[in-house]
């Protein structure tokens, strides 16, 4: 099976083709109109226009479940980055635990993390940076996850490794929920369907209209266009780090942990 385009494309780029497709539809199918009835005037029987409804309402539906799901994970996004922010402060503050030799190590080692940690946010529209960064966050976790194993079978430093070693956990075990996140999204059947349903509307809709004055094209574009922004504004916060819709309130507490080594 056939890898989908949709997930890499720009959710501005779906929403602008939608358009463009739509206007495209409505005038197809009052071409289609004007081939079958042979005339531009005259009332459409009612079954097509109780299928436009049905169309509609079935769209609106399917749109309202998939702009719900896509806010609620942009919320739990934006929930999880401040508990990321939380735990991570927790692990940096724990290094003060240790003797001088240690507490430098783990310093050093933290602030990289917590800077390859920004970078993995702001590649993440960016596919190559992005897996590279990914590859740095692990190799990192790796090295601090070592070194703690290490002092913990060392009585003197048994206590605040084991302490560590619980915050280093928190953090490895949040940074999984972090890969399921962000790599959801709406799911690709989910819109297909949304964007078939948008361009059968605008089919029909052109079927039902006996003539094309200005007036019923100056609706039409603007409903395809309203369309096509709700499509973008639900395609982009399911994809929280990508889009131009962002959790900026959730990064800053991020950004903030830099102070912790002035």
């Amino acid at each position: 099976m056939g890898v989908s385009i949709l997930p890499s494309v720009d959710p501005s780029v779906i929403g602008l083709v939608l358009f463009i497709l739509m206007l495209g539809m409505i005038a197809l199918g009052n071409f289609v109109r004007k081939k079958i009835l042979g005339s531009v005037e005259g009332d459409t029987k009612g079954g097509v226009n109780a299928l436009l409804g049905a169309l509609f309402g079935l769209w609106s539906f399917l749109l309202a479940f998939t702009f719900s799901q896509s806010s609620n994970r942009f919320d739990s996004v934006r929930s999880m980055i401040v508990d990321e922010a939380n735990i991570l402060r927790t692990t940096i503050i724990r290094a003060d635990l240790f003797p001088d030799s240690a507490r430098t190590f783990y310093r050093e080692e933290l602030h990289k993390y917590l800077e390859e940690r920004i970078t993995y946010y702001d590649d993440a529209a960016n596919t190559t940076k992005f897996e590279l960064n990914r590859g740095e966050l692990s190799k990192s976790a790796a090295v601090l996850w070592a070194t703690t194993v290490k002092l913990a079978a060392n009585p003197g430093t048994h206590d605040a490794a084991t302490g560590m070693a619980n915050s280093l956990t928190n953090l490895f075990d949040i940074g999984i929920k972090r890969e399921a996140l962000l790599g959801s999204g709406v799911p690709i059947p989910v819109s297909y369907l949304l964007i078939t349903l948008a361009l059968a509307i605008c089919f029909v809709a052109g079927y039902t209209t006996p003539l094309m004055t200005r007036n019923e094209w100056l609706l039409i574009a603007v409903f395809s266009f309203l369309a096509s922004m709700v499509l973008y504004v639900t395609i982009d916060l399911s994809r929280p780090m990508q889009g131009l819709i962002k959790p900026d309130a959730g990064q800053v507490t991020i950004l903030k942990l830099r102070n912790l080594f002035n």
